[in-house]
This record gives C-alpha cells, structure tokens and sequence, in this order.
C-alpha cells in the first residue's frame, strides 16, 4: 500500500508539472533555441499575431536605400552562426539600425534555429537580404563602407560616423578564410578594428558590431534614443 502511495504521489506531481505553464515553455526549447519540429514561421507574426513568412517580413534593399536612419546600417558578410544573426536582429531593432545580410548564408532563414529574441515581427522589419556583396553596393550607392577586420591598424574610435555609413562585418571564425576581396577592396571607405589583448583571438561577432554600432550612436548624440 505505502508503494501505491508513492507512485500515486509520483503520477500528481508529473501532472502537476505537465500543467505549468512554464514547464510547457521550457519543453520547446533547447538551449535557446527552438525545437526542430516547431515551425520557424510560428516565430515570425504580423501586428495581429498572425505567422508570416521571414522573408516577407524582412524590408527590401530599395526600402533600406531610401530609409533615414539616425544610426549607421550594420551589414554581416555570409554570416555562419544564427544566434549571432538573431542576436544582431534585436541590436539593430533597438538602435534604429537596419542589418544587411549578404548570402551565402551559413543556414537557411526558413527553416533555421535562429534565436526566438531576434525574430519578432517587427525586429525582422529592420532586415534586408542581399544575394551578393555587389547588390549591397550598388543598392547603397550614397553609403561609405567601414570594414572592421583585425588586420587594420586603425581604431574604430579614430572615425566620424555618418548615419548612412554600412559598417561591414566578415564571417564568423571558421574554416573558411576571411575574404579579403571583400573587407579591403575598393568598395571599402575605411578599415579599423576594435583593440584587443594580444594573448587572445576574437570576439563574439555581435559584441564586436554592438560596441561599434554604440560608438557610432554616442558620436551622433543617441538620436532618436531615450
């Protein structure tokens, strides 16, 4: 009888659980990150909480081209990381900034465990995907290109920004070496780099374009900022 007492405490506490709200939350995700079989469209709502599709979410090159922003675009360079990217997402959302992503991507923005923080509806309203660096350009033609890669001797501190610069990020480490043709080539206005001590490699890619992006705000008064 005592044994039938503690599974029938068992079995309560199990339900019990399987009826928390937060224990229902918790079983979707897995580090973070949403479970395989929960659609990626079931991040992306409208206004009305209805889902969408990411891409149709996202603004267009035209649209980011004739956008005024108070804070400088952000673009990343076939980025290989999704976290970084929805990491990225909200920084641009909270700063007025718009994100460039230039393919090839490193994951599939349809179906890609991108982090739920950085796919709301109107986070991903700040996004623009490019097909090649060359549509960047060419579809920001009034915009001067900084590129921060290790290999520049300037500081970031060492430049006035301008609301309509792209600060360009490469891919995160890996194995694919940096693309040189693309951080210093002649599309690029300026190099700079972010100090680091010697003893260590890199930096989290979306730290370094978050101490960058507030560096060029702070430079233009936090406008638009409370």
């Amino acid at each position: 009888m005592g044994e039938n007492t503690q599974n029938g405490t068992t079995n309560g506490r199990d339900s019990a659980k399987a009826e928390n709200p937060e224990s229902r939350v918790d079983g979707m995700y897995e580090y973070g990150y949403r479970k395989s079989n929960y659609g990626p469209d079931e991040l992306v709502t409208d206004a009305h909480g209805n889902p969408i599709s990411v891409v149709d979410a996202m603004m267009s090159a035209r649209e980011a081209s004739e956008t005024e922003t108070v804070t400088p675009h952000l673009c990343y360079y076939s980025p290989r990381i999704p976290g970084n990217t929805g990491s990225a997402i909200r920084l641009c959302a909270v700063t007025g900034s718009i994100l460039h992503l230039v393919e090839p991507l490193g994951f599939n923005l349809h179906d890609t465990k991108l982090r739920r923080a950085g796919l709301d509806y109107h986070d991903m309203a700040h996004v623009v995907l490019h097909p090649d660096f060359d549509d960047l350009v060419t579809s920001m033609p009034n915009s001067r290109i900084i590129a921060f890669t290790a290999h520049a001797t300037k500081l970031y501190t060492e430049v006035d920004y301008k609301p309509s610069d792209i600060l360009l990020f490469g891919p995160e480490p890996g194995d694919i070496p940096d693309p040189m043709d693309i951080m210093a080539g002649p599309h690029v206005a300026e190099q700079v780099r972010l100090p680091m001590r010697p003893s260590l490699r890199s930096l989290n890619l979306t730290n370094c374009a978050s101490i960058a992006l507030y560096e060029a705000w702070r430079q233009l008064g936090f406008k638009g900022g409370a």
